[in-house]
């Protein structure tokens, strides 16, 4: 005859249990560490504001790869005496005032005046800088991390938000799963309007009796692949210039180019990984845990 042994309804938790999970070392030691860093990084800003620096984001592709749209740069001081040709300087006009133009310098006159002009422009620029108009020359050009600048509002928001909204929630798990799942919502959401992934341009396209010969541009993080129909197939990277020739054109003259993510096995694999990590964070959360009972 066997025998079954019946768990009691009723019993009581250890204090630490009911107070919730104890902080493993290692998220002891990650707090710590993001803190470090922040700190660092604050102490960094706070002292190239302080020698004169300005920071700001590319929105345009005329630089190409050398510094493609959503670069951050960091410019210091310069004196216009100081450059030659070949130097990258950012500088404003009067002309233009309050829009900031990063440039390669491509000439410079007996004067001091300096003629500059995007790596993939086709003109030089208009104007004639002087020390009045240089504001600096980049210290650091960081591609990819001014998207996350142009984000920022967005994801201060949408974090803010979404906080708000979930702090109804008493049951700890849900609250967290929701958080997650809203944070990704929110980036997704910038993305889709910033675009930082996937983006091409058309610098020029000049026709003829045979077809269009199109000059485009990359101005997104990851590589594409650009194919036009009845026309031959680019692979660019971000801020690189490509050609597409295309020979048949539609009915009433208009041609079609078609941009793909170009990714190897690798990229794809790490791609896949990293939108897999809002799941992954979720299902660590509602992971069930034994309680031990006393």
């Amino acid at each position: 005859m066997s025998q079954t042994a019946a768990i009691p309804l009723s019993g009581t938790l250890d204090l630490p249990i009911l107070r919730g999970r104890t902080t493993t070392r290692t998220e002891t030691v990650l707090a710590w560490t993001v803190a470090a860093v922040a700190a660092v990084l604050l102490g960094a800003a706070v002292l190239f504001l302080s020698v004169g620096g300005r920071w700001f984001v590319v929105e345009t592709p005329s630089m190409g790869v050398a510094a493609p749209v959503g670069t951050l740069v960091l410019d210091l001081p310069v004196d216009a005496a100081t450059l030659r040709v070949g130097d990258v300087v950012s500088f404003s006009t009067d002309a233009n005032p309050g829009v900031v133009y990063t440039h390669r310098i491509i000439d410079v006159d007996a004067d001091g005046g300096l003629h500059t002009r995007g790596d993939i422009n086709g003109a030089t620029d208009p104007w004639t800088l002087t020390q009045h108009d240089v504001i600096g020359t980049p210290a650091l050009l960081v591609p990819h991390l001014g998207w996350l600048f142009r984000a920022a509002p967005i994801l201060l928001v949408g974090t803010l938000l979404i906080w708000t909204l979930t702090s109804a929630f008493t049951d700890r798990v849900t609250r967290t799963s929701l958080r997650i799942a809203g944070g990704a919502l929110t980036a997704s959401y910038a993305a889709f309007i910033l675009k930082p992934f996937v983006n091409v341009t058309t610098i020029t396209n000049t026709s003829s009796p045979d077809g269009v010969e199109a000059t485009v541009v990359s101005s997104g993080i990851f590589p594409v692949r650009i194919e036009a129909l009845g026309g031959n197939t680019v692979h660019l990277v971000d801020g690189q210039v490509g050609r597409v020739v295309i020979d048949e054109l539609s009915g009433n003259g208009y041609y079609h180019l078609a941009s793909n993510i170009d990714l190897d096995p690798v990229g794809w694999a790490a791609l896949v990984a990293v939108c897999l990590v809002p799941l992954v964070l979720c299902l660590a959360v509602g992971r069930v845990e034994p309680v031990r009972a006393s």
